[in-house]
């Protein structure tokens, strides 16, 4: 089985619908938007891989 202990982080900057920005840790952009709604506790968010550039967008029901 596969742990995410086992795979290297990445920096994502996170930037929320009210253009607030944050430096995310996650082994994925799944895993980073979760560390992100944890800390910040918004459902919205723009996730960037500081290193590849790639961009991806997650809605999140926060309760």
């Amino acid at each position: 089985m596969f742990h995410a202990a086992q795979t290297p982080l990445h920096r994502y900057e996170a930037r929320t619908a009210e253009d607030a920005v944050f430096a995310i840790l996650g082994a994925s952009f799944e895993d980073a938007v979760l560390a992100f709604a944890d800390l910040v506790h918004q459902g919205q968010v723009e996730l960037t891989d500081c290193e590849t550039g790639e961009r991806r967008c997650f809605r999140l029901d926060v309760v």
